[in-house]
């Protein structure tokens, strides 16, 4: 059986995977971290080499643990990894966002990406903006910000962080109603895709795109 562990910043990631990859023959391993998220509530303050370094020690830990690759749940986290970090693992190295990055890159039309959580934003946009570049694409992205909603989801508030991730859906939605629209936190998924179902459209997430690439990368899942 496939062995895959999950760095999360969250304890409520680990349902979000577990059934995304019900279908598959695979035992998930969850590793769960907060302090890079605990961080930014201004708790502690560490560099961005010490946060680099605890994931490092991270990664170094979910390798020793006879896996066949790594997933990292956490945006913030995922900001963290560099390609000298995925050169050197000894097993596939995924991150949540990664796939995505490709998902949204291809769009030639004007889109809104929505985040719940504030500290992302930079990072993910900049990453994104960098991937796109790379591959000669200039996607047209607005970006949206659920005010106030991942404190919520910190505080274990997990149907208020729901009912605040529908309703700037459904605003977005009636702002944009010829745009294509996606969230970026994992978080997110649930809400997303029960939307979009009740909706008649289409709303990205990050799980979506990554069970694929994750399923094309290792076959023999």
């Amino acid at each position: 059986m496939t062995r895959i562990a999950c760095l999360h910043g969250h304890h409520s990631n680990i349902p979000l995977f577990s059934d995304a990859f019900a279908a598959f023959d695979v035992e998930l391993i969850h590793f769960v971290d907060p302090g890079l998220l605990l961080q930014n509530e201004g708790t502690s303050i560490f560099t961005k080499e010490h946060s680099h370094a605890k994931l490092r020690e991270q990664l170094s830990w979910m390798q020793s643990c006879a896996v066949d690759a790594i997933v990292i749940t956490c945006t913030q986290y995922a900001a963290l990894v560099t390609p000298e970090d995925e050169a050197t693992a000894t097993v596939p190295l995924f991150t949540i966002d990664g796939p995505f990055f490709q998902e949204l890159a291809r769009h030639t039309q004007p889109q809104v990406l929505l985040f719940s959580n504030p500290a992302t934003v930079q990072p993910t946009m900049e990453r994104l903006v960098k991937y796109a570049h790379s591959h000669n694409l200039h996607p047209e992205i607005q970006v949206s910000l659920v005010e106030n909603a991942f404190a919520l989801l910190m505080e274990n508030k997990q149907e208020a962080y729901r009912e605040a991730i529908k309703e700037a859906l459904y605003q977005l939605h009636q702002t944009f109603p010829d745009h294509p629209i996606a969230v970026a936190q994992l978080s997110m998924a649930p809400v997303a895709d029960q939307f979009a179902k009740e909706n008649g459209c289409i709303i990205s997430h990050p799980l979506h795109s990554l069970t694929s690439q994750i399923s094309v990368t290792l076959p023999f899942l």
